[in-house]
């Protein structure tokens, strides 16, 4: 699975947030200095009686739809000038970490799930449960993940879930019938995926390598009925559960139901654009619900959505509604209740979500979904449909990751690569990634 672009959902590697980049000054002038440079917001801070500065992460795209949402808030709110500083997701974290040391942060943060309590903890984010944002349309469960033991530190701007994404041309092509995605189990998903790299097609595999990501680990833990982090600093992933995932991936491998692991690190790298979905030469694979957009575009193929295999017959399906990203305040901000109402905007505003649409995840707020239906392209209304779908089988998301968190993705990628090229077992790789993310996390 690669990065959301959402996806925000980011897949990709997260530098941590340490507590010297944290606290110590930092020479960060240059760093802001070139943040700045980025902006896509107001160049000229309109007359009004409130400035505020607001970040985000994220591509082309998302940065003119900010744009014209920011244009249409100021059109309502004239008192209020909104400067937008944006940049792709490589560096963000840094720069974000550089301006709140220097005591410059931004008012209005688009924040992670994985960094929320790194800055939350440390007391860089303002409490929002009286802040005056309406939540209420939120549903308990979504909003709970911007808590903290502290408080509501993040408002949800969507949701996701897990999903396979598959082609179904490379299935009729096959000859291979689409699976019931109801009772389907790993196993069968392998049988299936090996049917298909056995069927002729030129350079197509079943099965799009996992063994990389953490994002589809998540989904295979939390159906084993385990969880990464505990309570504090406390890292209770099991290595047992995470070597049984790169087990199952190994004998995807050398069965020839997924390419090797030569391809599956190079697209890894690569990005969504040269994953096996996108390029059609893979049937299958794990992805985020709202990155189908993306896939089917690039694919140039339309894809259909699938719940992911169960452990057995019977099992927990393990999916949850993931917190796509967040809309977080600066507690240092000079203007706080105008950035609560610029949040309040974003959050409920039947404008800022006819804008925005699913390009951020899927609206957090039921109601802004069913407003925008009749506005989105297929794919996007077909993740949307598939999202709701789960509302009887979501077991609740897992709490926010403690600091030092951050470096989840970069230790499953080194360990998984070690572990598909053979060179470490998935027990001993489990066990040393176990014991470094526990350091990590320890020592933030």
């Amino acid at each position: 699975m690669t990065p959301s672009t959402t996806p925000g959902t980011s897949m990709t590697t997260r530098g941590p947030l340490t507590r010297r980049a944290f606290g110590a000054g930092l020479a960060g002038t240059a760093l802001t200095a070139g943040l700045a440079a980025c902006g896509g917001g107001s160049e000229t801070a309109a007359e009004g009686s409130a400035s505020l500065r607001f970040t985000w992460w994220g591509s082309d795209t998302r940065h003119q739809l900010t744009q014209k949402a920011i244009d249409a808030f100021e059109a309502e709110h004239a008192e209020i000038a909104v400067d937008g500083e944006f940049t792709e997701w490589s560096g963000y974290w840094d720069r974000l970490a550089t301006t709140v040391a220097a005591n410059d942060a931004p008012d209005v943060i688009q924040m992670d799930v994985l960094q929320l309590r790194s800055y939350g903890d440390r007391g860089a984010l303002l409490d929002l449960s009286d802040a005056g944002i309406d939540t209420s349309g939120i549903p308990s469960d979504t909003l709970s993940t911007g808590r903290t033991d502290d408080g509501l530190f993040a408002v949800p701007v969507g949701v996701n879930a897990h999903v396979i994404v598959a082609n179904p041309a490379m299935f009729e092509a096959a000859g291979v019938p689409l699976p019931d995605d109801t009772t389907w189990t790993w196993q069968e998903a392998a049988d299936i995926a090996l049917r298909i790299s056995q069927s002729g097609q030129p350079d197509v595999r079943g099965w799009q390598t996992m063994g990389l990501d953490e994002a589809s680990l998540q989904l295979w833990v939390s159906q084993l009925g385990g969880e990464f982090y505990g309570d504090g600093t406390e890292v209770i992933l099991d290595p047992a559960h995470l070597a049984s995932w790169w087990e199952y991936n190994l004998g995807t491998i050398q069965s020839g139901a997924a390419a090797p692991a030569t391809l599956a690190v190079e697209r890894q790298a690569a990005g969504l654009s040269q994953s096996g979905t996108a390029t059609n030469t893979a049937a299958m694979a794990v992805w985020w619900a709202n990155q189908v957009t993306a896939l089917s575009s690039a694919a140039g193929q339309e894809m259909v959505l699938l719940r992911p295999p169960l452990q057995e017959a019977g099992g927990s399906p393990g999916v949850f509604y993931k917190a796509s990203m967040f809309w977080s305040i600066s507690s240092r901000s000079e203007n706080p209740e105008a950035a609560a109402t610029f949040v309040d905007w974003l959050t409920n505003s039947s404008e800022a979500a006819e804008i925005l649409l699913t390009e951020r995840g899927i609206p957090s707020n039921p109601e802004l979904r069913e407003q925008i239906a009749p506005l989105l392209q297929p794919s996007d209304a077909q993740s949307v449909e598939y999202v709701e779908s789960l509302e009887d089988v979501v077991v609740p998301a897992p709490p926010a990751a403690p600091p030092g968190a951050s470096t989840v993705q970069d230790l499953v990628n080194r360990y998984g690569s070690e572990v598909l090229f053979g060179r470490q077992t998935p027990q001993a790789a489990a066990e040393a990634l176990v014991t470094e993310l526990q350091n990590n996390v320890s020592s933030a």
